[in-house]
């Protein structure tokens, strides 16, 4: 049976808690994560169970997902997030029938398309099963500190989760068509997230411009800058000098197909990754003639 959170909160007549609890639980089986971790999400503004869609199988929870608000070139729909399925139940179908089931939900409110980012490239035939087409690409540009390099002055800070909600939501009239806009229910969210894992939001200002950017820390001394936003553009010369904010560590910066005034001998070494998926309800597919010709950038994926 695959039904919302809230449809389950009324059925099983627990409570609220306890449901997160349970999904908590699911959450650190599937993707190892503990408590310190899933909190972040389930006690956010973010996590709705009207949003959220389970699976049960002999009654217990087998499998999730979430469904968090997104734009897209004029577009309203729904970035699915944390598709998990208990070990226990897997080779059952349950991801399927849930990913079909938030389609419905989704086209039956009125929105226009679900997105995703898969976890890996063996997802990607997977998801397409389920009509989801590749439309999102990035470009990785990894950087190290030049030593002895004449930086132009920039004011780089750490800011809270609340300020980098703010300086997004400003920014949105300002980004390109193609790229996925984050609804405002979610974007503390999507900070604290990235502060879980050793990252968070810097702003950037001074003579180049200003703008920011959101990063998470992996292993092995390396940074991932997931999304940057400078008025001045992105520029070779920016990406030196948000460089040197990680002393230290090699910095990979995620960035837009055609992401900015770069040498030749940059760009060629940037690495093209298709990088999210998109499935559009029938009308619009109707208009597009069966096919989506989204070519866009999924900077900040929950990945």
């Amino acid at each position: 049976m695959v039904l919302t959170g809230s449809d389950y909160l009324r059925g099983s007549r627990i409570s609220p808690d306890a449901l997160k609890k349970q999904l908590s639980g699911l959450w650190k089986t599937v993707f190892g994560d503990g408590p310190d971790y899933t909190s972040v999400f389930l006690g956010s503004t973010a996590f709705r169970p009207e949003d959220t869609v389970l699976s049960l199988d002999g009654g217990g929870l087998a499998a999730m997902l979430f469904l968090l608000p997104v734009s897209l070139e004029g577009m309203h729909g729904r970035y699915i997030y944390a598709v998990a399925t208990h070990p226990d139940f897997r080779g059952r179908g349950h991801a399927g029938t849930m990913l079909e089931f938030a389609q419905r939900l989704t086209e039956g409110r009125g929105e226009d398309f679900t997105c995703l980012h898969p976890a890996s490239d063996s997802l990607y035939g997977f998801y397409r099963r389920f009509g989801f087409e590749t439309a999102f690409y990035i470009r990785e540009v990894s950087r190290k500190l030049r030593t002895g390099a004449d930086f132009p002055r920039l004011r780089i800070e750490r800011i809270s989760a609340e300020r980098f909600a703010a300086l997004y939501a400003e920014a949105l009239p300002e980004r390109r068509d193609a790229c996925l806009k984050w609804g405002e229910e979610t974007l503390t969210f999507l900070c604290r997230e990235a502060e879980a894992q050793d990252g968070g939001a810097l702003a950037v200002e001074g003579g180049m411009g200003k703008g920011f950017c959101l990063f998470t820390c992996l292993e092995k001394g390396t940074a991932v800058v997931k999304e940057t936003v400078f008025s001045g553009g992105i520029t070779e010369e920016l990406l030196d000098v948000l460089a040197a904010y990680w002393s230290g560590k090699s910095v990979i910066f995620r960035l837009p197909e055609n992401f900015g005034n770069f040498p030749e001998k940059i760009t060629e070494k940037a690495v093209l990754h298709p990088f999210g998926m998109i499935k559009y309800k029938k009308e619009l597919l109707d208009l597009q003639g069966g096919g989506t010709r989204t070519r866009g950038f999924m900077g900040i994926a929950l990945d």
